[in-house]
């Protein structure tokens, strides 16, 4: 059974003044698949995520999910998840405060809200610190429950922008291959962004490389 396109990307311009950023760019991805974009720091892989979610404006080209063409949604309307080298947890709240928040803004209930994320916890190794305060976490710790996060609403495409960069070498690794076989284990399409070939390699269904904003072979 051959899979159902999910994202398509078709000839994405980015421009910031008078600077082409992303180019011409075209790349599909199926339901299911995960794709990583490897390159150097400035060749645009983090701004064309953020084109894909919305969060830019496109100077030419489209951006559909499902052959709907999302130039007319809103970014909080398109289903897309985004995290960030950083996590960007809520440092007032709790590991499980912080994995609902996207469930709670989703309008799910209480009890609904409550399952999912100790599912979400049991599945990045942290159901014993649901109640734990973000901050007295290792950072390795953090991205997990800043991954969780990302997976709890389900989202239809999950763009993971540099997630494991800020981390040593050797707990980079082990993240690695947790995050390939949770993103396998949840059915999530995604993107991962990496200057890293062996991250690259070990997440990902298929690797594109990318330099001064275009895709290369």
């Amino acid at each position: 059974m051959t899979a159902k396109t999910g994202l398509e990307v078709m000839g994405a311009t980015v421009t910031f003044d008078a600077e082409t950023v992303v180019r011409d760019l075209s790349l599909s991805l199926a339901e299911g698949e995960v794709v990583a974009i490897l390159g150097p720091s400035g060749c645009g892989k983090s701004t064309l995520l953020r084109a894909i979610a919305g969060l830019e404006p496109l100077a030419e080209g489209t951006v559909l999910w499902g052959g709907e063409d999302l130039a007319r949604i809103a970014p909080h309307r398109r289903g897309f998840g985004l995290m960030f080298q950083d996590g960007q947890l809520f440092s007032h709240l709790s590991v499980a405060e912080n994995v609902a928040y996207g469930l709670r803004v989703k309008g799910m209930g209480r009890d609904d809200r409550a399952a999912r994320v100790a599912e979400m916890l049991g599945l990045v190794g942290l159901a014993d610190a649901a109640e734990r305060p973000v901050t007295e976490l290792s950072g390795g710790q953090q991205q997990r429950v800043a991954l969780a996060r990302s997976l709890a609403p389900s989202p239809k495409l999950l763009m993971l922008d540099e997630p494991l960069s800020a981390l040593d070498r050797e707990l980079r690794e082990q993240l690695a291959g947790d995050l390939a076989t949770l993103l396998r284990q949840t059915r999530t399409t995604a993107i991962l962004v990496t200057h890293d070939e062996a991250e690259a390699t070990r997440i990902a269904d298929r690797v594109l490389r990318m330099a001064g904003g275009e895709l290369v072979a």
